[in-house]
């Protein structure tokens, strides 16, 4: 078997260390739906920015991507959605499509067998509120004075996970000023019936699975129908929105939302490293009379070139797209990519001394986040103690986040540094543990799930508590520096058996699912030192077991979300394929497993291509059942490190 491992890593190493860039570094493409190309075409409508060029590559891209019955799909083969198809036609009306073109008659079809306009998410009923195609009062909003919400109740900005937020104080400003651009045309079509058109009603969201969430009971009291108090709530704003001429505090608080919105600015234009935020942010700027030439705008447009694969220096195309598409990314990943990189060829057995990785550590090093931001209202830091931490994308100062910060010191651990010399970043971990033991990515107890309640949250995803997946990494992290002995560690140990599913299981929240989420928590659980042959331990290998498919590989897919999950069965990918041999791996004890690990092998042999694995498959999640994504590094750099962890042991 050894052998196998060996011919694997040998095709594959040096394609990635081909791909790294000369200051060290690595970024590869990510992808997501079409709703990012298509929001960016009507921003350009909204604005009236004229860029004939961009736009007719924006529409080509989301043509290509349209399913044989019209519509458009949330991951690769996955089935229509409704929103993302009512946003791509309308993208592609604002294009200049015309109603008449066969892709959009193909899509009206789907729209209509779904219900049509009435149907969808709160966030495209929004876009089509920008431009008069929907009635401001069939909006939840969000008025500008939650931002004078103290911190010691639940609706305060800060007890919204940092994306929300990011994305909620602009949009504050649009709702309150309701400036819409007009059109030529309606969207009448996309309705069943012209009395459709009247239908505001609110449309409940899937449900969702909240099993690995321990909540907040400070303010979720079981005897409260909290969906039916926001109900209530929105119609009260609704009417002080509609029926109170005089807003005493209003114009005090668009002006306290106008400056959080400059001050969080990014000196690179980008607002919270991510899309939603960024339009928002310059549409609200503008809205409030910002000219589009004005220095904070031209800075956030610059950045959104940035993310934008056709037009960015720095973001690889995918092999299948050409010269006439362009693609709005929802992120940027360098940082996470690098760390990864970095990682697979350390435990693949390239010399960590080595010029190449030493640029990595220094690159790494240099991009360590040390002032404080939004995280340090709630997070446990000492007085003036120091500390460092990462973000995800190139620049994402006021938000570094837990995973990336644990992987980047694993790796920078690997490549030389001292436990003493990583303190700063173990500071700042240990500083954003919850209270239950666990570890979220941006804040700190970041878990009242009762905001998920409120209308607005129709994606469910307003916050951000501790996860199995991002504590399993910690617990890796804290492993490899000499921290298994920790009370800190001791507490992750405990929040991971508490929410351990009955099937042996563990939730993914960035990855897809439950392969990810077991993978993780395994791993993490096992460099700590919990004895394999714990019961908690033996069902969460009996779980993975059990879901290995007939070709030897892994794969789930990302239907795999819900309120009573499952393993949706997928075709093996290579991603999901190295996360079930590291968990193997790790627990792999008189080289048992070898069955089942020499089958995963001769899958991976299967997909093997030009520059490593072929992956098509969306493994990565954005917001469990709404937003997934593909990243083009996940196909090699799991597989790496798998692969190399399996050569030391079986060299053992």
């Amino acid at each position: 078997m050894l052998s196998e491992v060996q011919g694997l890593l040998d095709s594959l190493t040096p394609g990635i260390l081909q791909r790294q860039s000369v200051d060290g570094h690595w970024h590869y493409a990510l992808d997501d739906n079409m709703t990012m190309n298509a929001e960016y075409i009507l921003f350009h409508g909204w604005l009236k920015i004229e860029n004939p060029k961009r736009i007719a590559r924006l529409a080509n891209a989301i043509l290509k991507r349209q399913n044989l019955n019209g519509s458009w799909s949330l991951y690769f083969e996955g089935p229509g959605n409704l929103s993302t198809t009512v946003e791509a036609y309308f993208a592609l009306r604002i294009a200049g499509y015309p109603a008449e073109n066969p892709a959009l008659k193909l899509a009206l079809e789907f729209i209509l067998s779904e219900g049509g306009i009435p149907k969808v998410r709160v966030f495209t009923k929004i876009w089509l509120a920008l431009f008069g195609l929907y009635p401001w009062t069939g909006i939840p909003m969000i008025p500008p004075e939650i931002l004078l919400a103290p911190r010691q109740i639940p609706f305060n900005i800060y007890e919204f996970s940092y994306w929300s937020r990011m994305t909620i104080v602009p949009l504050t400003i649009l709702f309150h000023l309701q400036k819409t651009i007009e059109v030529e045309f309606d969207l009448d079509e996309l309705y069943l019936n012209i009395l459709d058109k009247q239908k505001t009603e609110l449309v409940p969201p899937p449900p969702s699975d909240e099993s690995w969430i321990i909540p907040s009971t400070k303010w979720d009291m079981g005897w409260i129908n909290w969906e039916q108090v926001f109900i209530a709530l929105n119609r009260g704003v609704g009417l002080y929105e509609s029926k109170v001429p005089i807003k005493p505090l209003r114009a005090f608080c668009v002006r306290r939302a106008r400056d959080w919105i400059l001050r969080h600015q990014e000196e690179s234009g980008d607002w919270g490293g991510i899309q939603p935020p960024m339009l928002n942010s310059i549409m609200a700027l503008h809205a409030l009379g910002m000219e589009l030439s004005e220095l904070p705008i031209q800075k956030g447009l610059a950045a959104l070139e940035k993310f934008t694969r056709g037009e960015s220096d720095s973001i690889p195309r995918f092999s299948q797209e050409d010269e006439s598409e362009a693609v709005l990314q929802s992120c940027v990943s360098p940082i996470w990519d690098t760390a990864l990189a970095a990682l697979g060829c350390i435990e693949a057995g390239v010399d960590p001394k080595s010029p190449q990785l030493q640029r990595t550590k220094d690159w790494l090093w240099n991009k360590r986040i040390r002032h404080k931001g939004d995280w340090a209202i709630k997070a446990k830091l000492k007085k003036n103690q120091p500390f460092a931490a990462w973000c995800f994308q190139y620049e994402n100062s006021q938000f570094p986040d837990v995973d990336d910060t644990c992987m980047v010191a694993l790796t920078l651990h690997k490549l030389g540094m001292t436990s003493k010399e990583l303190q700063p970043a173990l500071n700042w971990l240990f500083a954003m543990q919850n209270t239950d033991g666990g570890f979220g990515t941006f804040d700190r107890d970041n878990n009242q799930v009762i905001l998920n309640r409120i209308p607005f949250a129709d994606l469910k995803s307003l916050i951000d508590p501790s996860n199995p997946d991002v504590t399993g990494h910690v617990l890796e992290a804290l492993g490899e520096l000499g921290f298994d002995q920790s009370p800190q560690v001791n507490s992750a140990i405990r929040y991971l058996k508490i929410t351990q599913r009955s099937d042996g299981a563990w939730f993914g929240r960035w990855g897809v699912n439950l392969i990810y989420g077991t993978s993780a928590a395994l791993v993490g659980l096992r460099k700590v030192g919990e004895p394999v042959n714990a019961p908690y331990i033996q069902r969460a290998i009996k779980y993975l077991l059990s879901k290995q498919n007939p070709d030897g590989g892994f794969g789930e897919s990302c239907g795999s979300y819900g309120l009573s999950p499952v393993l949706s069965p997928q075709n093996s990918t290579p991603s999901q394929t190295a996360w079930g041999l590291m968990a193997l791996q790790s627990c792999m004890q008189d080289k048992s497993y070898d069955d089942e690990i020499f089958k995963a092998l001769e899958f991976l042999k299967t997909r093997r291509c030009d520059d490593g694995f072929f992956e098509k498959e969306f493994t990565g999640t954005g917001f469990p059942q709404h937003f997934f994504l593909r990243y083009d590094g996940y196909r090699n750099f799991f597989p790496l490190i798998a692969l190399g962890r399996l050569k030391n042991t079986l060299s053992i």
